[in-house]
């Protein structure tokens, strides 16, 4: 046996415990039953996941927002008609874009609250692309949502649904509005439906349409391209690529829609508040040339002086003006009233022949924080505490129009006393044309007027209708809905991979842990790490029935060990002094650790050298060596400690050898630690030491009475067992302490029951110097039942 000569110095101490890369590929190796179990057991997992996982596609689809602060602006003839509409911020549009409000419209539209599916082997197929007939929801209730429906066809023309929990069954005819206890709904057939659709099965559930329009919101993904850009990139994931473009395509549809309805409120309120100023005007004006007519009538005039149609042409334009002014003044008024309302539902104010910028863009802001506020409405409660943020800003912005509306009016206000002050001058100066001709310049004059104000009100309301008409969507689809070739998940290999690499480290996990709980000594390192004491030798672990393994003729694994220790018993031993014999206990933590077959088979390999060898069954209360050898047990040591018979009379032969002989520990008595102090011992010790070579001492284990530690006196070297699988790691613990107290003399360590092929890398071919000439069996001679033992044992 070769033997690393610093495990027989005992003066060695504890080496720094180093990672033995090679020891642990070996005891991860040893348990490939539990890798292979694992991996075929992730990778089945994860091919039921990939069989019975519908698969998910991303659909994606690009739109072009119309923002005058990134990118160029648009100049086509369009944009230049657009009078009343104003530029967009990508960022508030992207918001807009996963509203709610938009979403839920996108749900209605297409039916998605309904979803109906073909009953199928293992799981029902959706069927939304194919399927035969399109249940439209006008209102269902609430206690259905969520409940899934059996759908039948009778016949071509009727439908029949059945709820098998609560056995609840109605039946109708397609194509029709229905009313029943589930609520109002149509079931319309598509051109998809067919006699054979008679014979299947369908299942339809009702969901509730807000958790329907939160889960594809949670699906939906609004980005920007890039900062600069003002093209947003919408993406849906969807199980069925048909329904995600139809989603993508209509939301688009729904947020154009809704851009066009908020862009032509505004114009629409011009438009409706000149007609009803036109309606006014019209009439006055038909007056005034009624009396302008009756007048020229009954005074018989035809021309008016050259002074007379200059101060009228100056009043004129003055009143013109004035006139100008008191549209204002009423728009003013008009604006007051809106911003002054607290009603949500105000109609919008017109801003005809309001120039001021920041006045238009605050009612453009407020009239947009009223909008966003009443969609809030719709999907959330009053007191939300987002309605606190809102109903700031719209505070603070009616506060801005009213200050701005107050400076406005008070110019206007001058402007207007001003205007009057010239028509005062104007109509003094009249005061000096005769009479007729004065009062037919008055009435000309609001003639005059009344006709510049209808043609102007026409001339607006003419813009105004063409905006309306050319009013377009500030957006453009750059790229319709599509769909990925390939679903984005679950990825085939990606799944496989992790199976894998999960069915790798869920094992190491467990062999991790279970060494980690485990507290028996398993391999050498176990030792090394916790004691300093040398390790004299190993004994492989080997089925059988035999107490002597050890025989002059044997060439096997276990014989070979026994002969390696006995060889590293005698670098031990040393030189010896005066001829005597030399003196080796053996004792261990606690029984069941094979001390006394150690014992044993070490004095008969001992015997076989030429040495006369002693064998002291000194374990008195559970003696084992007489069984082993088949010896009669009457008279032994208990007999001698008392005195009765001296120690020639407990010296019996073996059987074994002729060089072996063994005392027997006799009766078990009452005290053997008393016995065991006393001054027989000694002197039967001097005895054996002047007729035998080598005196081999079976004492009790020292972890449950001290016989060994009393003993431990009277020899020259100690030997501790240690049993794989057996000693305790925290019994190690009490040996490095017994070793470093120096309560043994030469104390060494034999590794008792190390299995062939174990998890720790042992009988894998390092070895003693006999593995190519042992007679043990060979491999794969173990038979069945130890095939299938060392399969399982590796678990």
């Amino acid at each position: 046996m070769t033997t690393d000569t610093n495990n027989l110095n005992p003066e060695k101490n504890i080496e720094e415990e180093k990672i033995n890369i090679g020891e642990i590929i070996r005891k991860y190796l040893y348990h490939w039953p539990v890798f292979f179990l694992g991996v075929v057991l992730a990778l089945t997992v994860a091919f039921l996941y990939l069989r019975y996982t519908k698969p998910v596609y991303e659909i994606s689809s690009t739109l072009l927002i119309k923002d005058e602060k990134k990118g160029i602006p648009s100049d086509d003839m369009l944009s230049q008609l657009d009078l009343f509409g104003g530029s967009k911020v990508v960022e508030n549009e992207l918001e807009i874009l996963q509203s709610k409000t938009l979403m839920a419209s996108v749900v209605q539209r297409l039916n998605l609250d309904v979803n109906l599916s073909a009953e199928g082997r293992v799981i029902s197929l959706d069927i939304y692309e194919k399927r035969p007939v399109i249940f439209k929801v006008i209102e269902i209730q609430k206690v259905y949502f969520g409940k899934e429906w059996k759908l039948t066809f009778p016949n071509n023309n009727q439908y029949t649904l059945e709820n098998s929990e609560s056995g609840k069954k109605v039946s109708g005819v397609l194509n029709q509005l229905q009313h029943n206890f589930l609520g109002t709904y149509r079931i319309d057939k598509t051109s998809h439906f067919s006699k054979d659709d008679q014979n299947d099965m369908f299942s339809i559930t009702f969901n509730d349409p807000i958790k329907v329009v939160n889960d594809c919101l949670s699906k939906l993904k609004v980005t920007v391209k890039s900062k600069q850009s003002t093209v947003l990139e919408l993406t849906y994931e969807e199980i069925i690529p048909k329904r995600g473009k139809d989603i993508l395509n209509t939301l688009i549809q729904v947020y154009n829609e809704a851009a066009l309805t908020d862009k032509n409120k505004t114009t629409q309120s011009t438009i409706d508040f000149i007609d009803e100023r036109l309606g006014l005007i019209s009439g006055e004006l038909t007056e005034v040339e009624k009396d302008v007519e009756g007048f020229k009538s009954s005074q018989g005039l035809t021309d008016i002086s050259s002074e007379a149609a200059l101060y009228l042409e100056n009043v004129k334009v003055n009143d013109a003006k004035l006139n100008e002014v008191n549209l204002k003044l009423g728009v003013i008024k008009d604006v007051q009233r809106y911003v002054n309302s607290e009603s949500l539902q105000e109609k919008l104010p017109s801003t005809m022949g309001i120039d001021d910028p920041v006045l238009l863009n605050q009612i453009t802001q407020l009239s947009e924080l009223q909008l966003k506020k009443i969609d809030l409405l719709a999907t959330t409660q009053p007191n939300n505490p987002i309605f606190e943020t809102i109903n700031q800003q719209i505070n603070t912005t009616r506060a801005g129009i009213k200050a701005n509306i107050s400076n406005i009016q008070e110019s206007l206000e001058s402007t207007r006393k001003g205007l009057a002050s010239y028509n005062t001058k104007y109509e003094g100066s009249i005061k000096r044309i005769p009479g007729q001709e004065r009062k037919f310049i008055s009435i000309k004059r609001q003639q005059s007027i009344k006709e510049s104000l209808y043609l102007y009100l026409l001339q607006k309301k003419e813009e105004a209708a063409l905006s309306y008409a050319s009013a377009v969507a500030d957006s453009r689809v750059v790229d319709s809905a599509f769909a990925t070739v390939f679903p984005i998940k679950p990825k085939k290999a990606l799944t496989y991979l992790a199976a894998f690499l999960l069915g790798m480290v869920l094992p190491i996990g467990y062999i991790y842990i279970k060494e980690l709980i485990n507290n028996k000594v398993i391999s050498t390192s176990d030792i090394t790490k916790r004691t300093g004491t040398p390790i004299l030798g190993e004994l492989f672990y080997e089925e059988g029935n035999e107490a002597i393994v050890v025989r002059a003729d044997s060439r096997k694994a276990i014989a070979e060990q026994f002969r390696a220790i006995r060889t590293n018993i005698q670098f031990v031993q040393g030189k010896r002094v005066g001829g005597k014999g030399f003196t080796t206990l053996l004792t261990s933590s606690m029984s069941g650790e094979g001390k006394s077959f150690v014992g044993s088979n070490i004095a008969t390999a001992l015997a076989i050298s030429g040495k006369k060898t002693v064998l002291l069954e000194l374990d008195l209360r559970k003696p084992k060596v007489s069984k082993y050898l088949e010896l009669n047990n009457k008279i032994g040591l208990s007999n001698y400690l008392i005195g009765k018979v001296g120690p020639t009379d407990i010296i019996q032969p073996s059987g074994i050898s002729p060089n072996l002989m063994v005392i027997g520990s006799g009766p078990v008595p009452p005290n053997p630690s008393e016995l065991l102090i006393g001054k027989e011992i000694e002197d039967l010790m001097e005895y054996l030491r002047a007729n035998f070579d080598e005196i081999i001492i079976d004492t009790p284990p020292i972890g449950l009475v001290t016989d060994a530690q009393v003993l431990a006196r009277l020899v020259d070297a100690s030997i501790y067992i240690v049993r794989h699988g057996v000693t305790f790691k925290q019994q190690i613990t009490q040996l490095d302490n017994l070793f470093k107290s120096n309560k043994f003399p030469k104390l060494n360590i034999i590794f008792n029951g190390v299995q062939l092929g174990g998890s720790y890398g042992y009988g894998y071919g390092y070895g003693y110097g006999y593995g190519y000439y042992s007679d043990d069996v060979k491999k794969g001679n173990k038979g069945l039942s130890g095939s299938l033992k060392d399969f399982f044992n590796r678990f």
